[in-house]
C-alpha cells in the first residue's frame, strides 16, 4: 500500500517512482451496476497493461466478476442498490418498447429521464466520494479512466489534482442535458472541496464508430471497438461446415430483467418459420430461465462469448445494448435491432442508417413475427446487408488501436 495524500497534493511516491521507469498507475472507475459498461473498458484497460503499467479496476461489488473474467485487478467500492432500484417503479412489460424515446414530442421526457439518470449519480458521489478518497490515497494513482456517467471519477481527480479520461460505452445520447444537471447537481459539492465546479475530463475516449454515433455526441478520441464479452471456450459446432443459414440472437446481460421475455421469444416464434436456418440464443442462465423453452431449431448456449461465435454467423438479433451490437458490428455482421429504450432506439436508427442492418422499433412491429421473419430474410439474403457491415467493420478497423492510445495516456500525467 502506498502513502496517503491529503487534500490536492501528489504523492511523493509518485514522483519517485516516475524518475525510475515510466510506468503509471492507473485506476478504471466503471459506473455502479453496469457490468456492460465496465466491458467496453476492458480492451484499454488490457492495453494500459501490456504497456507496463498498473492498472486496477474499483466498483460496486456485483463488478467483481466482470473484472475477474477479464484477469484484472479488483477493489470492491461503494453500493448498487440504488441504481437496481431504478426500474422498480416500472409497472409491466408491456411498457416496452418505448418509442416514445425517438419522438420529438416527447422530447421533455426525454430530458427529464436524463436529468433523473444525472441526478442518481450526484447522488452516488455524494454518498460515496468519501469511500473513493480513501481507496486513491492508499493505492496512488496518476490517472483515472472513468465511464462517461460516472460524474464522482471528475469530481475525485480535481480533489487530486490528477488527470481523468472518461470513456464511452457505445452510442452515447447523454447530450447537455445529462452534462447541464450534472453541474448544476454537484456544484455546491466542488465548491466545497476547493473546486470552480465539476472538472473537465483530460480526453474523451470513443470505441464507437463515427457511423453509429448519435450525429449530436460531442467528438471524441476514436479508439477502435475490440469485444471483449467475457471468458469462455468456443464450442466445437462453431465454425464448422454448415447447410443452413445461422443467426445469432442476444438479448444482452441486464436487459430482460426489466423488459421482459417477449421480445426473445417472437424473435424464435420468427425463426422457426424460416426453411434452411437455424437460431444460436447467447443468454445468461437467468435470461434462459425467463424465456423458457424455443422452438426447435433454436440452440441455447449460456454465457458464451459473442466473438466465439458471431462472426460465423449470418445475421445478429440484439435489443440494441452496446456491447452485443459493437460486437457485431466489429465483425461485419448485418444486425437485426429490437431496441427497448433508451439508446438501443438511436443505435438501431443508426445502424440502418449505415446499411448495416434494420430496426423494428414500434410495438406494432415487434408484435408482427411475420414481419421480423421477412426482415430477417431480408438480413441473410439481401447483399447490401452484408455490405454495409463489411463497411462498418472496415471503418472500426481504421481507427486506432487501445494500444495506441495507452501509448497516449500516460503524456496526461505531469
Amino acid at each position: 500500500m502506498g502513502l496517503r495524500r491529503t487534500g490536492g497534493e501528489r504523492c511523493d511516491r509518485t514522483s519517485r517512482r516516475r524518475e525510475r521507469w515510466p510506468a503509471v498507475r492507473v485506476l478504471i472507475l466503471p459506473p455502479p451496476a453496469a457490468s456492460t459498461h465496465l466491458m467496453a473498458m476492458v480492451p484499454l484497460s488490457w492495453a494500459l497493461r501490456a504497456a507496463g503499467h498498473e492498472v486496477l479496476v474499483a466498483g460496486t461489488p456485483d463488478l467483481r466478476g466482470t473484472a475477474a473474467s477479464a484477469g484484472l485487478g479488483f477493489a470492491p467500492i461503494g453500493s448498487p442498490a440504488e441504481f437496481d432500484k431504478a426500474f422498480d417503479g416500472v409497472p409491466s412489460e408491456n411498457v416496452f418498447p418505448a418509442p416514445e424515446w425517438m419522438l420529438p414530442e416527447f422530447a421533455d421526457q426525454k430530458r427529464n429521464l436524463l436529468e433523473r439518470q444525472a441526478d442518481m449519480q450526484a447522488g452516488y458521489t455524494r454518498s460515496f466520494l468519501g469511500e473513493y478518497r480513501e481507496l486513491a490515497a492508499s493505492w496512488g494513482p496518476d490517472l483515472l479512466v472513468a465511464d462517461l456517467t460516472l460524474h464522482l471519477a471528475r469530481v475525485l481527480g480535481g480533489i487530486l489534482r490528477i488527470p481523468v479520461v472518461t470513456h464511452r460505452w457505445g452510442v452515447d445520447p447523454t447530450g447537455a442535458a445529462f452534462e447541464n444537471r450534472a453541474r448544476e447537481q454537484l456544484e455546491e459539492l466542488c465548491r466545497a472541496e476547493g473546486l470552480a465546479g465539476l472538472p473537465d475530463p483530460a480526453m474523451l475516449v470513443d470505441p464507437c464508430p463515427a457511423s453509429l454515433q448519435w450525429e449530436d455526441a460531442p467528438r471524441g478520441v476514436p479508439m477502435r471497438y475490440v469485444p471483449a464479452n467475457g471468458a469462455g471456450s468456443r464450442p466445437d459446432w462453431a465454425g464448422g461446415a454448415r447447410e443452413r443459414r445461422r443467426i445469432c440472437v442476444c438479448p444482452g446481460r441486464t436487459v430482460l430483467r426489466v423488459v421482459g421475455p417477449r421480445s426473445m421469444r417472437r424473435v424464435a416464434e420468427a425463426i422457426s418459420t424460416l426453411v434452411d436456418v437455424e437460431a444460436v440464443f447467447a443468454m445468461t442462465e437467468e435470461d434462459s430461465a425467463r424465456v423458457g423453452p424455443l422452438p426447435r431449431g433454436c440452440r441455447v448456449v449460456e454465457s458464451l462469448p459473442l466473438n466465439l461465435v458471431l462472426e460465423d454467423c449470418d445475421a445478429f438479433v440484439s435489443l440494441g445494448g452496446g456491447g452485443s451490437a459493437l460486437t457485431a458490428a466489429a465483425l461485419g455482421v448485418p444486425q437485426l435491432v429490437m431496441p427497448q429504450w433508451f439508446d438501443h432506439f438511436d443505435l438501431g436508427r443508426r445502424l440502418a442508417e449505415a446499411g448495416a442492418g434494420c430496426s423494428i422499433d414500434s410495438k406494432e412491429g415487434q408484435a408482427d413475427v411475420g414481419r421480423i421473419a421477412q426482415t430477417l430474410v431480408a438480413l441473410v439474403e439481401d447483399p447490401s446487408y452484408r455490405d454495409g457491415a463489411a463497411k462498418l467493420r472496415s471503418e472500426n478497423e481504421a481507427a486506432p488501436p487501445p494500444a495506441e492510445l495507452a501509448r497516449r495516456l500516460p503524456s496526461l500525467v505531469v
